[in-house]
Parts: structure tokens; C-alpha cells; sequence
């Protein structure tokens, strides 16, 4: 038998996650007062949902009972686990309007899948809501690596350790399940006291809002590089047309291939291949991903006049790119450690104007309005 269990997600936090708590301390409560009672079975058919009797009301109440142990700390958990990137992302109150609609949604689509001989039993628990924290983490977090402990025994043989897997490979096979269960009990294939067509519903809208919000982010970015354009080459200066004869831009692609092949074995070694190309053709810039891998070894290593060179070469050919706010960060941060506080002041406000969704958008505020003030005071 196989058993696993998440432990963390790679991606930390900001800010405390208030909202996700203060469920997490109600729901606790709720069942820790109530889920001992010789009544708590009243209570669950006063306040849990049932689809027969059907009650806005009660779809909300229902969302703070469970109906054990086990169902309280796997909800809880889970919660806890990926619903506080969620909170530190967009917020509380948008978090906790995100939260209760997708345990509505949930709902809603239970009501119209369960069999009509499920329809007066009393559905509880928190599940369709988090489901829709799982849906949108899905989207907008695929990449991030949850830590799972696994354990596996047969007969005399036990192993255990820990495996990383991607989110959004584990919630893909998670809402899969979610689903084929869902189809086969509104077919009355099978029976099941778990209402899987709530973690269907839950994660669908969940999916919905993501993929919204990241086209939303989307577009918006795009408009706000638009805007700041002006500001932007205030900062860096126009991007310089230089004509390259048929020579210097094959030297040019045998350049690019040189550090592709160094950059694995020894970055060092491709960032001084690139520093040196620099002499000739100083708007030279890699692919995406190379072009800002390379300038954040430079602001490793200390060489801060090459890592600025490398950053404004990444923001002019890739304004639009994830992680030109990134490079926009780093370059004021650079600027400000070199003293040059005017450029870092014009990259922390590019930062605040136009890229409010940046994950590096509360810090280029903090060095903007605290640590840019001090230093400045600190040299008169």
C-alpha cells in the first residue's frame, strides 16, 4: 500500500495569511465545541445543507461543520497549505469573497448532480471551498513543488522519504478523481458518503477564476509596459539601432552558442564569455531565460556595472516578459547599492506604477518609501 501526504509548497509568503487562519481557528472551534455533543447530529441536519430543503443559508453554515476528526484536519490542512499563497496574492477581502463563492458554486453544481435519493441527506464540511483554493492554485501555481512524505509497505518490505512533485501534475490527477467519481455516482454507478461533485464544482470555478485572473493580469501588464514606456526609457535610454554586418552577426550567434554550452558547467565562465562580448556589441542579449539567468550572476558575483548592463539589455528586447518586474527590482536594487539613487528611484516607481500584480511589488514600496529615504538622509 501506498500512503502520501503533502507537507509544504515551495512558495512562501509576504504577509501573514489573516483570513486563512481565522477560518481555520472557526472551523476548529465549530467542532470542538459542537462535534463531541450527543446533538451534533441536529446540528448537522439544522445547519448542513441538504438538497432536498434547499437553503442559501444553510449552504454557508454548512461550510463550518465536519464530520470528524479526519475530515476537519485534511480540510484544514490543505487549506492551510496552498490558500495562503492565495490570500497573499490578491488579498483578504478578495480572498475571503473567493472562498465562500466557491463553496457556493460547489454547492450549487452538488445540488444539480447528486441522485434524488441523495437529496435528503445533509452535505458538511468545507471541502467545495477549498476545492476552488486548489482550482485557482492550479492555474496560477503549476510550476510550484509541493513537498509530499510518502510511505509504501508490502508485506515485509517499508519505505519512506520525501518526493517533490509539481502542483499542477498532483492536481491534475486529484481533480481527475474528483471527476470520474462525480460522473460515476450521479450515474448511481457507485455510492459514496464524500461529495465528490462539491470538489468538482469547487475546483471547476477555482479553474475559472484562475485562468480569469491570469488573462486579466495579462492584459494589464501589457497595458502598463505600455504606459510607462516613457518612463521606462528615462530610466534606460532608448534601445540603440545598430546595424551588424553578415560577419558580426554570425560572431554574434557563435557568442550566443558558446554560453549556452558554458552556462550548465560553469556559469561563471559564460558570464565573463558574455562580459567580454559586451566590448563589441553592447546591446547583445540571449534568450529570455539566459539573458536574465546571466545578469543575475553578475549581481551574484558583485559585478554590478555588468549585471546593470545585462538587466537593461533583458528589459528593452523583453518588456513583456514574467519577469521583467523582476529585473526591474534588481536593477533599482543594484542602483541603490551603487549610490545611484535617482535610477533606483525611477525603477522602484516603474515597479509601483505599472506592474501592481508583481510579486516584488510590496517590496519595491517598502525600498521606495523606507529604505530609499534612510539612505538618502544618511549622505547629507
Amino acid at each position: 500500500m501506498i500512503f502520501t501526504f503533502p507537507l509544504r509548497d515551495e512558495y512562501g509568503v509576504k504577509r501573514f495569511p489573516i483570513i486563512v487562519t481565522l477560518i481555520i481557528i472557526i472551523n476548529c472551534i465549530i467542532y470542538f465545541v459542537f462535534g463531541f455533543t450527543s446533538y451534533y447530529k441536529d446540528i448537522i441536519f439544522k445547519y448542513g445543507f441538504i438538497p432536498e430543503n434547499f437553503s442559501f443559508k444553510n449552504i454557508i453554515t454548512s461550510m463550518f461543520l465536519h464530520s470528524g476528526l479526519s475530515h476537519l484536519f485534511f480540510n484544514m490542512w490543505y487549506l492551510w497549505l496552498l490558500g495562503d499563497n492565495i490570500e497573499d496574492r490578491w488579498g483578504r477581502f478578495n480572498f475571503l469573497v473567493f472562498y465562500f463563492l466557491s463553496g457556493i458554486f460547489a454547492s450549487l453544481l452538488y445540488y444539480q448532480l447528486i441522485p434524488q435519493k441523495f437529496q435528503n441527506i445533509p452535505v458538511i464540511g468545507a471541502s467545495g471551498a477549498i476545492a476552488g483554493v486548489l482550482g485557482v492554485y492550479a492555474i496560477l501555481f503549476p510550476k510550484s513543488r509541493i513537498t509530499f512524505k510518502y510511505l509504501v509497505w508490502a508485506i515485509l518490505i517499508i519505505r519512506y522519504g520525501e518526493i517533490e512533485i509539481y502542483a499542477g501534475v498532483w492536481l491534475f490527477f486529484w481533480f481527475l478523481m474528483q471527476t470520474l467519481n462525480t460522473f460515476f455516482v450521479s450515474l448511481n454507478k457507485v455510492q459514496s458518503q464524500v461529495a465528490y461533485s462539491a470538489h468538482f464544482g469547487g475546483f471547476l470555478f477555482g479553474m475559472i477564476i484562475g485562468i480569469g485572473t491570469k488573462l486579466y493580469k495579462e492584459a494589464k501588464h501589457r497595458e502598463n509596459v505600455k504606459s510607462g514606456e516613457n518612463m521606462l526609457l528615462n530610466l534606460l535610454g532608448k534601445k540603440e539601432k545598430i546595424i551588424y554586418t553578415n560577419e558580426e552577426i554570425t560572431e554574434i550567434k557563435k557568442i550566443k552558442i558558446e554560453i549556452e554550452k558554458a552556462i550548465y558547467d560553469d556559469r561563471y565562465f559564460a558570464t565573463q564569455i558574455y562580459k567580454k562580448a559586451l566590448e563589441k556589441y553592447p546591446d547583445l542579449c540571449l534568450p529570455e531565460k539566459r539573458q536574465f539567468e546571466i545578469a543575475e550572476s553578475f549581481e551574484r558575483q558583485g559585478d554590478y556595472q555588468s549585471a546593470l548592463i545585462a538587466y537593461r539589455n533583458f528589459i528593452l528586447n523583453y518588456p513583456l516578459s514574467k519577469l521583467a518586474d523582476n529585473a526591474l527590482f534588481s536593477f533599482g536594487k543594484i542602483c541603490l547599492e551603487i549610490g545611484d539613487y535617482e535610477k533606483a528611484k525611477l525603477a522602484f516607481l516603474q515597479i509601483i506604477f505599472f506592474y501592481p500584480y508583481s510579486d516584488v511589488y510590496e517590496e519595491a514600496k517598502y525600498y521606495l518609501e523606507k529604505k530609499l529615504p534612510s539612505l538618502c538622509k544618511s549622505n547629507f
